[in-house]
């Protein structure tokens, strides 16, 4: 399954620069759906960006479902509000 991903905003810190790579070698994910890639890419961010001090990559970013073939991820504010959006993603 191929997911087409459409590069929106991104910012040069260190964690948001993770996410990108992380969310372009999920470009060739196997979820069928937006839910089971969601689920994946907030697993990965959780697992493979290392916690700096008080930080958590799985907090800073979050994936939404636009419909079951797309999605868009999120940069987040420390209180939880969308800063911007970073990626759409959507099914091919």
């Amino acid at each position: 399954m191929s997911w087409k991903i459409e590069p929106h905003k991104r910012g040069n810190g260190t964690a948001e620069i993770q996410v990108s790579i992380l969310v372009k070698e999920m470009k060739d994910s196997f979820a069928s759906n937006s839910e089971e890639w969601i689920s994946n890419f907030k697993n990965r961010v959780k697992n493979e960006i290392p916690v700096t001090n008080t930080y958590r990559a799985e907090f800073g970013y979050k994936a939404i479902a636009i419909d079951l073939k797309s999605l868009e991820v999120f940069k987040m504010k420390v209180n939880g509000d969308i800063n911007y959006k970073m990626f759409t993603v959507i099914k091919e």
